[in-house]
């Protein structure tokens, strides 16, 4: 479980980059630009928009012609991003089941606190959907083909 949380873990570097390619003029910027920006090396940069790109959050794209890659957020990331959540907490879920299964020595209070996340967690994978679904419903100016105006 530690491993896939520091692997999508929101940290400092994903908080920067995401925040300045929502909020920077230019539709795109290289790693270069976002590191001068960001004072931080190519190399985080590189591995925090791997996190950011798998989460649906930003875009990588590359040119013909050009070795740099270049990185947005467009207004679609994040329907991308949330239209992949729910994967996250079936994913934590999954985890969380296994733990369960592999560890019968557990203490009752620790097996107590696993059971618990996965079933918190499992409410959250159940519920994120509908969630998600009335935003879209409510953006879109409907919720379930009403207008709510």
């Amino acid at each position: 479980m530690g491993q896939y949380l520091a692997s999508s873990a929101i940290m400092k570097m994903v908080g920067g980059i995401g925040g300045g390619l929502f909020r920077c003029l230019a539709y795109e910027q290289t790693a270069a630009e976002i590191a001068e920006a960001l004072q931080a090396s190519r190399g985080a940069i590189s591995g925090t928009a791997r996190i950011l790109s798998s989460a649906g959050m930003i875009r990588r794209t590359t040119r013909r012609g050009d070795r740099r890659e270049y990185f947005s957020a467009p207004p679609e990331a994040l329907d991308s991003m949330l239209r992949s959540a729910s994967s996250t907490y079936r994913r934590l879920r999954e985890i969380a089941e296994r733990g369960l299964a592999a560890s019968t020595d557990q203490s009752p209070s620790a097996r107590a606190r696993l059971e618990e996340f996965r079933d918190v967690i499992g409410f959250i994978e159940r519920e994120l959907p509908f969630v998600i679904d009335r935003f879209f419903s409510e953006r879109a100016g409907t919720t379930d083909g009403k207008d709510i105006s």
